[in-house]
Formats: structure tokens, C-alpha cells, sequence
């Protein structure tokens, strides 16, 4: 699902790739806990692997 959100909006997977998928993705998103999980999986671990220089192990940040 989440590529395809890549595929919608015509963005790569960088940084900035996936925070437009996130946007699209959030506008779907039926809550702001919901909202909240899908920044935690696609934006924060992408950032995390640009800074670790690896993927680090999927949590959810925000409670």
C-alpha cells in the first residue's frame, strides 16, 4: 500500500519522497492516533535509516 502511495503522488523514496506519501496517506488516515503510527513507520524510520545508515527495527514512537 505504501508504495503505491509512492506511485500516486509521483515521489521517489527520499526524505522528501516520503513525507509527500505520508501527506497522502494521512488525508486517509480515519484518526489522529491513526495519523500518528503511519508518521512513526514511513517518515521517522526513514530519517532514522539516513542518520543510523541502516533500518532500524520497526516500533511505534508515539503511544
Amino acid at each position: 500500500m505504501h508504495d503505491y502511495d509512492h506511485y500516486l503522488t509521483d515521489s521517489d523514496f527520499s526524505l522528501e519522497g516520503e513525507i509527500a506519501a505520508y501527506n497522502f496517506a494521512a488525508k486517509r488516515a480515519p484518526s489522529l492516533d491513526i495519523q500518528k503510527i503511519l508518521y512513526s513507520e514511513i517518515v521517522l524510520r526513514s530519517a532514522a535509516y539516513l542518520y543510523l545508515g541502516y533500518a532500524a527495527t520497526p516500533k511505534i514512537v508515539f503511544p
